[in-house]
């Protein structure tokens, strides 16, 4: 029997294994909440860092940030939010969203993390 692994799984355990080696804590990957859906949840210090994971081919034009438009920011505050409440007792005195972007390009894997990618107003 073969397991179905999907792309976005593949993405994801390349991000928490590249954040891992970084020196960050993973708390939670593929977290679904009522709004959204969190890649990846880390803690690094004193910091809550919620990390989108964009996979890209090397067919891709657009670079990983330019996917993440409003709408999706608006749904990562929300589940980021959802978290926060059901963790209480943090002691998180930052918080951040950070992006992994993962290219396949002409046979290379390439893992780029861009630290606090997106801010959002009133977060």
């Amino acid at each position: 029997m073969t397991e179905n692994i999907s792309s976005g799984q593949i993405g994801e355990e390349i991000a928490a294994l590249f954040l891992r080696l970084k020196g960050y804590q993973i708390l939670s990957r593929n977290l679904r909440t009522r709004v959204s859906e969190l890649d990846v949840v880390a803690r690094r210090g004193d910091c809550l860092v919620f990390v989108e994971v964009k996979l890209r081919g090397s067919g891709s034009f657009l670079r990983p940030i330019e996917c993440i438009d409003a709408r999706k920011k608006s749904k990562l505050t929300r589940g980021a939010s959802i978290f926060l409440q059901n963790y209480p007792g943090s002691e998180y005195r930052q918080t951040r969203f950070d992006v992994v972007a993962i290219n396949f390009a002409g046979g290379r894997l390439v893992v780029d993390h861009i630290e606090d990618a997106f801010t959002i107003e009133g977060w």
